[in-house]
């Protein structure tokens, strides 16, 4: 203190004392932002209306923050590649064959086969993992040609769209909302009604998720198909939901029906997953509702590329402590 030399008081004094008191550290708390009703996205896809079910703040940080997962720089191709190689040989295939009277299973296979060697040739993928996916694409073959033989010898040729793009509009009392979609495959039966159809490299949700709402991507669709919201497809009621699993394993393919009562059954689940949509977009993308991290325990999202940022391991473990 002597000849002006004294240093000012800081805060930064006291850190060191600080550190060395016995305090029990507190982790953080379940996050649940709550943007402004400016900042909520005004449109959803109906893929990730499960997402906004399961777990808010991921939707939050994707639609909102638009931050996305970023690939590793060394990433090999996998599931998601694999997942888009199948998806392009059906759509071909199935494209050609609509409206088309069934041109018997040699012909079918020479298109299946035709239409995966093109998918992987557009693919392009290492010679390793192409001699691996190549005998998938046929087992799947094995699984669909069949099916589809099936669907024709009872109902005839079958008009059938691939990759539609359809949208919703939802006007509630806050304002509007678009609900947009890409069917994979809706076809239209002899009866004028539709049977949509979804394909699954890995496993569909149960039909019991689809019927109690927290799988509603299908039912959503029959909503959308009955409000005329599919292009070049009119209006109307679908009496048939489907999910076809074809991943060319040692189990080639599964069908699994989510319905089978016909179209009143699947009426009653479009009316209530546009019902329980337009309550949840009421509170999250026209409300105050916050984007709480994981609301249940039970309920996991598919991805969990945002875990981190919401800091599951931590506050997770701190309600597992509390319990």
């Amino acid at each position: 203190g002597q000849d002006g030399l004294a240093l000012a008081s800081d805060p930064a004094a006291g850190w060191a004392a600080q550190l060395d008191q016995a305090t029990r550290p507190q982790p953080c708390g379940r996050p649940a932002p709550q943007p402004t009703r400016a900042q909520r996205p005004k449109r959803i896809s109906v893929t990730q209306v499960e997402l906004l079910l399961a777990d808010p703040y991921a939707f939050y940080a994707r639609h909102v923050l638009r931050l996305r997962a970023l690939d590793p720089l060394d990433a090999e191709a996998g599931v998601l590649d694999y997942g888009n190689l199948v998806h392009a040989v059906l759509h071909d295939v199935v494209g050609r064959l609509s409206a088309q009277p069934w041109p018997g299973h040699d012909a079918a296979r020479a298109l299946w086969d035709d239409a995966s060697a093109a998918a992987l040739a557009a693919e392009a993928p290492r010679p390793g993992l192409a001699a691996f996916w190549a005998p998938r694409l046929a087992r799947i073959g094995d699984f669909v040609l069949p099916q589809e033989a099936a669907l024709r010898a009872k109902e005839g040729p079958l008009r059938s769209l691939v990759e539609v793009s359809g949208r919703m509009l939802l006007r509630l009392a806050a304002g509007e909302v678009e609900v947009i979609a890409k069917a994979d495959r809706i076809d239209q039966l002899p009866n004028g009604s539709l049977r949509l159809l979804d394909y699954k490299t890995g496993s569909p949700p149960g039909p019991s998720r689809v019927r109690d709402g927290s799988a509603p991507q299908l039912p959503l669709e029959a909503a959308i198909a009955a409000a005329g919201g599919f292009a070049d497809l009119p209006a109307g009621d679908a009496s048939a939901l489907i999910y076809w699993r074809v991943h060319g394993g040692p189990t080639k393919g599964e069908v699994t029906l989510v319905t089978k009562d016909g179209a009143a059954e699947v009426q009653a689940l479009a009316a209530a997953a546009r019902q329980g949509l337009e309550q949840l977009l009421a509170g999250f993308l026209l409300g105050d509702r916050a984007f709480l991290a994981r609301p249940h325990p039970k309920r996991a999202p598919r991805s969990r590329d945002y875990d981190h940022l919401a800091r599951v391991a931590e506050w997770n473990q701190a309600d597992a402590d509390a319990e």
